[in-house]
């Protein structure tokens, strides 16, 4: 299966070298999970991160659960940020 995969800021140094504007698509088999896409691209899993899924946050979290992802997801990986 196929999921989108969009990073900002300094997730993007995670992305394949052929990805562009800071998204690429990457095969999983079916039945992966966020935690397994993120060790495809090679991202600490106890790093600090915001994802959203289809436009869905999921909060803000140094946890990955074992959320099942489906063909043509959009999961978008940002770091979290502080303001004042």
């Amino acid at each position: 299966m196929n999921v989108e995969v969009r990073m900002f800021m300094d997730f993007k140094k995670y992305l394949p070298s052929d990805s562009i504007n800071g998204k690429a698509e990457i095969c999983l088999k079916e039945g992966s999970t966020l935690e397994d896409l993120l060790k495809t691209l090679g991202i600490p899993v106890n790093q600090p991160k915001i994802i959203v899924i289809n436009g869905i946050s999921q909060g803000v979290s140094t946890k990955v659960g074992e959320q099942v992802l489906k063909e043509e997801d959009v999961v978008s990986i940002f770091p979290p940020v502080a303001g004042g």
